[in-house]
């Protein structure tokens, strides 16, 4: 794994602490993975209070005991093709990826739910909410996870491009989040992983 990837996340130590917090932690090392042929990149993050605070306006249904345990997963895709372009092979690839990111965060949410913790995923194309109630705001997939990861951003134009340390602009971002302990999460994307080596 780059230094880079690595150094976004300090360890893997699993927080149990609900303090307010003053900076995001990282309690999931960035971990890669395949889902139905696509390589998969997901961490998990204990975010700050402000982090949280802003994110209140997404999921305003969240009580405080969910929005302490509430966990924020960066999802990276690797892509063949650089998806800051818009040729008719990269909107493909686009759409392909947003698939199979909802048929995993599916999963990942009715699984989670069925052991009693919430998840849900946002569209990132919207910011909305694909799975519960929407909020008033979007989630701003890139910048939160910028925020986050630390991972360097280009200006296109108006838009702002995420830049992978090892994938640079062929990425496909999206985020999953959780009120599940990281350990409860590691082990449902494993048994998922598993389900599909069988």
């Amino acid at each position: 794994m780059p230094t880079s990837v690595a150094d976004s996340c300090q360890s893997s130590k699993i927080l149990t602490s609900t303090k307010p917090t003053t900076k995001s932690d990282c309690v999931i090392e960035p971990t890669r993975f395949q889902f139905k042929g696509s390589v998969f990149e997901y961490s998990a993050y204990s975010p700050s209070t402000r982090f949280i605070k802003e994110v209140e306006s997404v999921f305003p249904h969240l009580n405080l005991q969910e929005r302490k345990d509430f966990l924020v997963c960066p999802v990276i895709q690797q892509c063949v093709n650089d998806l800051v372009g818009a040729t008719p092979e990269v909107n493909k690839e686009r759409d392909d990826k947003l698939e199979l990111f909802i048929e995993w965060g599916k999963y990942l949410v009715e699984r989670l739910g069925s052991v009693g913790f919430w998840a849900d995923v946002t569209d990132p194309a919207s910011g909305f909410p694909v799975f519960g109630k929407q909020g008033p705001a979007p989630y701003p997939d890139v910048q939160a996870t910028q925020a986050l990861t630390h991972y360097d951003l280009q200006n296109v134009g108006c838009c702002h491009i995420l830049l992978h340390p090892s994938w640079k602009s062929h990425i496909y971002p999206a985020t999953f989040f959780t009120t599940a302990p990281p350990n409860i999460l590691m082990k449902v994307i494993d048994e998922l992983i598993s389900s599909q080596q069988k």
